[in-house]
């Protein structure tokens, strides 16, 4: 198992969401319903590691090609886009159960690379609270509809 470097900013909120429903609005792939920096996500298979991702970012503004570094059902994905030659930028969205039950998500990138200092920032803690207050909501919803 790839261990995935820890982010450089992260945002992290509790939800009373299951672990499975958060990680359902992850393998929809309609990403840009709660990530406000993409636009569109594709895949031509399942999530799980090595299966192929094509991104369109507004911040930076980018659309490219990888693969999952990490993915284990109800608890991790990870993927490293390459923006540049000189700049790597790598997402993590994490699913925990706490004490009491509830659930912890968090969202985090980190830069890497001669030119990080370039895209640093390009998302930054607003744009990531921001993902996981609205995957939240989302997943909440759909846990409200249920009962």
């Amino acid at each position: 198992m790839m261990t995935p470097l820890r982010p450089t900013i992260a945002s992290t909120i509790r939800t009373k969401a299951k672990p499975t429903t958060v990680w359902s609005l992850y393998e929809k792939l309609n990403w840009d319903s709660w990530n406000p920096t993409v636009t569109s996500v594709s895949s031509s298979a399942p999530l799980r590691i090595g299966s192929p991702l094509t991104i369109t970012t507004t911040s930076p503004s980018f659309t490219g090609s990888t693969t999952l570094e990490s993915c284990f059902k109800d608890q991790i994905l990870t993927y490293t886009l390459s923006l540049n030659p000189l700049c790597t930028m790598t997402q993590t969205y994490k699913i925990e159960t706490v004490k009491g039950g509830e659930t912890e998500v968090t969202h985090g990138v980190r830069y890497d690379g001669l030119m990080k200092g370039f895209y640093e920032g390009s998302v930054g803690e607003g744009d990531l609270k921001e993902s996981v207050e609205r995957i939240i909501q989302l997943a909440e919803e759909i846990e409200d509809k249920e009962v």
